[in-house]
């Protein structure tokens, strides 16, 4: 594979680097071994006043005949030593309450409150003033001040950065297991801060150095009297005499300050592997694909040619086994396989993008461009102009402040609003929807939203991972047409991925089977027949099966277990959890009402309906993540709060929550051991020993080998970190488990497995169980109540035999296609 052309570039730029810490490095080394080298003692007289350089004086003398080197060598200790002091507690302090204000909202008012007491005085007069008022306080005083003025401007900015790591699903994941404020912060937040932390240290460095020049040039603070600020304030009215006795410190100064700045700034950032723009390419013709170890079928025209490309990661392990394939205009091409086959891997690398730390060998040509040797502004052009990319999490890709109609305009600036009506109404979405922030946007509205974003452009190629995921029934109908639509009436290249084979079959021109590495099949692509393709998409018959169907355990249909959702309970029956009238409002809107139910142990209740009908916020308010409910719900007959962030106890002793964003879900500093290992020592209370032991165990459970313990979670596809997700969830051996949307990003077997180890924990540990869902296959097999939401109401509820079968409801015939 060719490199990228920016190569020597990015070496030059490191050698810069490495040039200015070592000159950084010398000062400081000068700095602290400096009373060892001087040549003479710093207050011994040598010549006369302001001599020049020569003799036994390389830099003259200064206003009493001292030797400039000598005293120079001596004062710088003092000066960065309190410098560098009043750095790191600035810094750690604001980083500590930045991060406690992310967590606790209420106690971030009261410190951004006490902040903006202090930010009223001007900080260098302020500083000023203490100083003068307090004499005696010398270097201590000064530190005080210095945090006292500093702190809130820097509380500020990590704030503002920890509240983005704070809405994130590990962090989420993290509260509703009942973890405590200090590990939340020195655990979970402040290690993905790292970037900031360095940034803010560096630069409270800088203005710390600049602080204590000026305090000790005005004389305020009782500081060495050989330092170097002193030495300027001193020799000032020497500067045409031997100018060096001015000039030597103030460089001193200079280099410390803005060399540590540049080594900050000029310091690498952590690789992010996903990508997250949205971005199109022009196409020519394609031929059908091939694929496998080197098979590939060639054409004319092609818009996307993949020669023999492979991805290895740093540790060796390899992430996507050798694949060739062509594209074609007006066609469209699915990779399927199971999870981990590395079909996100090979659908990015369109994008000349690689996991980070990853390797690429092969080739892939993208509108006759080698992507992986175009220089960082051309990729960038490529990206913006020529490919169309919707990521298997398209939450995460889109900025949660914006407004929709923002988000559209942002992607094509040319378009109108009548435009952005209309693409939204192609991917089922209301024009109120144009009002909307990406945050308060249910998983398959962003996953909409995304899609429309790409397609305003009128991508040539489009690729798409999984966009077929986490959609009800009609929903994914109406998706797939246009899908459809697009890669025949516009002539639109589209690859995109999936688990769902009917799905596929339905829509797709040429399936191309990936197999995980280190399996030794052969990658076969297969060609769909069109009139099977258009049968198949016409009447729906995908749709509505869904996947393959799972036999459900005994017992679960035609049930004595009647429906529960009225909230009152069986007599007999232990009750795991018990809500009634539930109420949540998000942003000012009521989106959930009234909401009632009880779930006996061992049960599995479905709780499905179209996206927005509020399920997620449910499954939100249960875990104690969604501050802004009301209403009463008890788990194992214990009355806990509704609308609070702080269930401690509770939440360690019987609710875990998978969520549906397997990207976000994961503390992106930790290993899979590491993840694992925190709920099964803290909450199972496993011994320290055993804890490998069991963690090979858990990643057995959800079919997950025992090697990716040691890796990261930019180095798992999205269906390993669901099952790592789940895995850490079961850790805590839950009496609820609630599950949102936990197979969307599974192949069809991987499914199957996990509900059945569902089923297994309902029947040998009583685990009640929650889930959320837009397969009705999966509801039909595996739950024993069911519950249809629609705009924040239960509107039908009962056992799923009986609903699914005879729906009285629009909301549920929808989802049954």
């Amino acid at each position: 594979m060719s490199k990228p052309n920016s190569g020597g570039r990015a070496v030059l730029s490191r050698w810069g680097a490495y040039s200015v810490s070592a000159g950084v490095g010398l000062v400081a080394l000068l700095a602290v071994a400096g009373p060892l080298l001087a040549p003479y003692p710093g207050d011994k007289a040598v010549g006369m006043p302001f001599a020049q350089p020569g003799g036994g004086a390389l830099l003259g003398t200064d206003r009493l005949g001292r030797d400039v080197l000598s005293h120079l060598l001596t004062g710088g200790t003092q000066l960065l030593a309190v410098s560098a002091v009043i750095a790191v507690a600035v810094t750690v302090l604001s980083a500590v309450l930045g991060a406690i204000a992310a967590v606790r909202p209420r106690a971030g008012k009261v410190i951004e409150l006490c902040g903006d007491l202090v930010i009223l005085l001007p900080a260098v007069l302020g500083i000023l003033l203490v100083l003068t008022a307090w004499p005696q306080g010398g270097v201590t005083a000064l530190i005080v001040v210095s945090l006292i003025f500093g702190v809130p401007y820097c509380a500020r900015i990590f704030a503002a950065a920890a509240s983005t790591v704070a809405a994130s699903g590990y962090v989420e994941a993290a509260v509703a297991s009942g973890e405590s404020l200090a590990h939340l912060v020195f655990r979970e937040i402040l290690p993905n801060l790292r970037a900031v932390f360095t940034t803010q240290l560096g630069l409270r460095f800088v203005v710390a150095v600049y602080l204590v020049s000026t305090i000790a040039f005005l004389g305020v603070s009782a500081l060495d009297p050989d330092n170097w600020a002193i030495m300027v304030r001193d020799n000032a009215s020497g500067l045409l005499l031997n100018p060096w006795a001015v000039l030597a410190p103030s460089a001193a100064i200079a280099i410390v300050a803005v060399g540590v700045n540049l080594v900050v700034t000029s310091a690498p950032r952590t690789r992010q592997a996903p990508a997250t723009t949205s971005e199109v390419v022009d196409a020519g013709g394609v031929a059908p694909a091939g694929a496998g170890c080197g098979i590939s079928v060639v054409d004319s025209g092609e818009a996307v040619a993949v020669d023999g490309f492979s991805v290895v990661a740093d540790s060796g392990a390899v992430l996507l086994a050798p694949l060739s394939f062509r594209l074609k205009s007006g066609t469209v091409t699915a990779l399927t396989g199971a999870s981990g086959a590395g079909k996100s891997t090979a659908m990015r690398a369109l994008l000349g993008q690689l996991p980070a730390g990853a390797r690429g060998q092969g080739t892939v040509l993208v509108a006759g461009h080698d992507v992986f040797a175009l220089d960082a502004g051309a990729l960038r052009a490529f990206r913006r102009e020529q490919i169309a990319y919707v990521g298997q999490d398209p939450g995460s890709e889109l900025n949660p402040l914006l407004r929709v109609r923002a988000v559209l305009a942002e992607a094509a600036p040319g378009t109108s609003d009548a435009d952005r009506l209309a693409v939204l109404a192609r991917v089922g979405l209301e024009p109120t929807h144009l009002r909307r922030r990406c945050v308060r946007l249910s998983g398959g509205q962003q996953r909409r939203v995304a899609l429309a974003r790409a397609i305003l452009r009128r991508p040539r190629i489009l690729v798409l991972d999984e966009p077929l995921a986490g959609l009800h029934s009609t929903l994914r109908t109406e998706i797939a047409q246009l899908i459809s639509t697009l890669a025949t009436e516009n002539r639109t290249a589209v690859l995109l991925s999936g688990h769902d084979t009917d799905a596929i079959n339905a829509i797709a021109d040429t399936v191309i089977g990936l197999h995980p590495p280190g399996d030794r099949s052969v990658n076969v692509a297969a060609v769909v027949a069109d009139s099977v393709r258009a049968e198949q998409l016409s009447n729906g018959h995908w749709a509505a099966t869904g996947r393959r169907p799972v036999d459900p355990p005994g017992g679960v249909q035609g049930s004595e277990n009647a429906s529960r959702t009225d909230g009152q309970a069986v007599a007999g029956e232990e009750i795991a959890l018990h809500a009634e009238a539930i109420n949540a409002d998000a942003g000012g809107h009521r989106v959930l009402e009234n909401i009632g139910f009880s779930l006996p142990t061992g049960a599995a209740l479905a709780v499905v309906g179209p996206s927005g009908a509020g399920k997620t916020t449910l499954a939100r308010v249960i875990a104690g993540l969604h501050t802004d409910a009301v209403g009463s719900l008890d788990v194992g007959g214990v009355r806990v709060p509704v609308g609070s962030r702080r269930r401690i106890g509770v939440g360690a002793n019987g609710i875990q929550l998978v969520t549906q964003n397997p990207r976000a879900a994961l503390n992106p500093r930790r290993t899979v051991e590491q993840t694992l290992a925190r709920p099964l020592r803290r909450i199972a209370r496993v011994p320290r020993p055993e804890i490998r032991t069991r963690v090979t165990a858990l990643l057995a459970a959800v079919d997950l080998p025992a090697d990716l313990a040691a890796r990261r979670p930019h180095q798992l596809s999205g269906g390993q970190r669901q099952r790592v997700a789940l895995a850490r969830a079961l850790a805590a051996d839950p009496a609820v488990l609630i599950c949102d949307e936990i197979t969307t990003a599974l192949d069809t077997d991987t499914a199957a497995a996990i509900m059945s180890l569902l089923d297994r924990l309902r029947a040998d540990r009583a685990t009640a169980i929650i889930l959320i869902s837009h397969d009705m296959t999966l509801v039909r097999g595996h739950c024993t109540d069911l519950v249809v939401l629609d705009h924040g109401r239960i509107v039908e509820s009962g056992t799923p035999a009986t609903v699914l079968a005879a729906p009285s409801h629009q909301a549920t015939a929808d989802l049954l296609g």
